[in-house]
Parts: C-alpha cells; sequence; structure tokens
C-alpha cells in the first residue's frame, strides 16, 4: 500500500489531507486554502493584462474563456513544498494555459498518418464538458463519456465533428485511438490484497492517457494481470485519468473488493488533478452499472440493483 501513500511535507506549513471545513467546490481544500487559491489564480491573470470573474470553480475573463480551478488547486494541494509554493505553482499553471490557448492552430498541416500516431480515445467527467454539441463522443459509464484527442507536446486538443470527418471519421479516429491506447507502456502495477480476502488491481502511470485504458477492459486486465474475466464481468473505477483499479468478479470476494474500491476511487478522485468519477462500476455484460453514489450529506454509499444483486446471491451460494 506504500505506493499510494502521499509524501510527507518537511515544512510545517502541510495541508490537511482532509480538511475539517472542506469548501463547496474545491473539497479537498479547506474554505479558507481555496479562497487563497482564487486570490492567486486571479492575480497571475492580472500580472498578464487579464481581468478575470471568480466563481466558486473556474474562473471566467473578458471574452468569455472559461478556466477550471480543480487541476491548478489540486497541483497546489499536492506540492510538496507546501503553502508557500503555491503562488508559484498558480502562475506557472496560468502561464501554461494560456500560452496553450494562444498557440496555432494544431490541426494546420497536420498528415492523416500523424494524427494516426498522435490520437487517442480519452476519457472524460461529463459534468466537466459544458456543451458536448458538436463533439464526437458516447457515453462509456454513467458521468464518463468517451472523446477523440489529439495529443500534443503541451496539451490534448479534442477533435471536434469538422476536424473528425477531415481525418476520416469519428469512428475511424475511435480505432486509431483505441490502437494507441495499447501501445502505451504499463508503468506501474500493483495488486492490493486486502485483510478479509478481497483484492483489486490498480494501473497507475504518469501519462495522462492512463485512465483511459480503461476502454481496453477486459483485455487490459489479461495484458497487465495475466488473468482473463468469467461470466460476471468486473468491477471498474478510474478515480483520475492516472489510476485504472478493476476486480475480476469470481466468489464472493467481491463485496469486501467493492467496499474498498469505493473508498480508493473517493479518495482518487476528491485530491487529484483530472478527476474523472469517484464511483464503482460493474460490466453487467452489456453496460456499466454505477454501483456507488453520493449522499446529499457527502456520504459515499453502495448500491446494489436487482442485476447485481442475483449475482451476489449466485456467488453466495457457492461459497
Amino acid at each position: 500500500m506504500a505506493l499510494f501513500r502521499r509524501r510527507r511535507r518537511d515544512d510545517g506549513d502541510r495541508t490537511p489531507a482532509r480538511p475539517a471545513d472542506p469548501d463547496e467546490a474545491l473539497t479537498f481544500l479547506g474554505a479558507e486554502d481555496a479562497q487563497r487559491v482564487r486570490a492567486l489564480v486571479r492575480d497571475a491573470f492580472a500580472r498578464r493584462g487579464i481581468e478575470v470573474t471568480v466563481y466558486v470553480d473556474h474562473v471566467v475573463d473578458d471574452s468569455g474563456r472559461q478556466f477550471g480551478l480543480w487541476n491548478v488547486a489540486a497541483a497546489c494541494h499536492q506540492d510538496d513544498r507546501g503553502r508557500s509554493a503555491w503562488a508559484d505553482v498558480v502562475d506557472q499553471h496560468v502561464g501554461r494555459v494560456l500560452a496553450s490557448m494562444d498557440a496555432p492552430d494544431p490541426f494546420d498541416g497536420l498528415t492523416p498518418e500523424q494524427a494516426r500516431q498522435r490520437t487517442y480515445a480519452r476519457l472524460y467527467e461529463r459534468d466537466g464538458i459544458p456543451d458536448l454539441t458538436g463533439f464526437p463522443h458516447q457515453e462509456f459509464a454513467p458521468g464518463l463519456v468517451e472523446m477523440i484527442a489529439l495529443d500534443l507536446p503541451d496539451a490534448v486538443v479534442v477533435y471536434n465533428e469538422e476536424r473528425a470527418e477531415a481525418f476520416g471519421g469519428a469512428d475511424l479516429l475511435r480505432t486509431w485511438g483505441r490502437e494507441t491506447l495499447r501501445r502505451e507502456p504499463v508503468e506501474r502495477h500493483e495488486r492490493i490484497d486486502l485483510p478479509d480476502g478481497g483484492w483489486f488491481d490498480v494501473l497507475l502511470g504518469s501519462s495522462v492517457h492512463t485512465a483511459s485504458r480503461a476502454l481496453l477492459m477486459p483485455s487490459l486486465a489479461a495484458e497487465v494481470a495475466g488473468e482473463e474475466a468469467g461470466r460476471h464481468g468486473w468491477l471498474l473505477s478510474v478515480p483520475n485519468r492516472q489510476q485504472v483499479v478493476w476486480h475480476l468478479v469470481r466468489d464472493i470476494s467481491v463485496l469486501p473488493s467493492l467496499q474498498a474500491m469505493a473508498g480508493f476511487a473517493s479518495a482518487g478522485f476528491s485530491d487529484s488533478p483530472g478527476p474523472l468519477s469517484p464511483h464503482v462500476y460493474w460490466w453487467d455484460g452489456t453496460a456499466y452499472q454505477q454501483l456507488t453514489r453520493i449522499d446529499d450529506d457527502g456520504a459515499l454509499a453502495i448500491v446494489v440493483e436487482a442485476d447485481f444483486q442475483a449475482v451476489l446471491e449466485e456467488l453466495a451460494r457457492d461459497a
């Protein structure tokens, strides 16, 4: 389990992992720290001559461009230097974002072969995209959509319908994108064995496309862990863009595995850049069913519908 433990900050100005007064939008920060990040973002834009209006989870400039705050806040939260480094973290982040927006159109002069090598199928959090109109996409699981992206040295650009048609259409690009995912190296894989008999596998990587390899299940489990899925499917979570978590359903150990995965996914979603989903899903043979929910008080709950209940009852009888 040491692989997932955050390193301690050496200075005395540590940000608590679980704030006593979590911010309403940047929930891994306390309210005071979140306000500080918002102020630093406003100042970073102002130094570049750009006035922004600050909202709880994003800022908007005079031209209407929106800039989300989650990733920059998470970068501050995870920086081992502590709060004293936040101004520098925010300034560098804002600089990178503006540079990528002002860069030339990355599709200009791009050949089909270049596009094929750089195109990825990629998962996105549905609620993080204001409007999907005009962008090829399909639902992967509740709250998650698969889109098609062009990977660049400093950014990832999503294909719109016009650009997709220029390179052969969304279906062809999606095929290219999954081929590219299959070529991604396996950076870190760990099997987490639980004291009550459950287990789950975790794939981690520095690549922003790591979580999108969930699109390759169940072949991903066969490639990484050498295990084939059975007729009861598998559990899956993608907390953030650098983690894929799964459990192949074989016996009643699915119960402690589900419980542990739910906590792991919630933690990985709440304090990491590039959050995707805090939920655990079950592949029922045709689609993913969501097995967890966040209650009104913020508590994580497991929800078992009829199909999954039938599987649990069968596994219990076989135990």
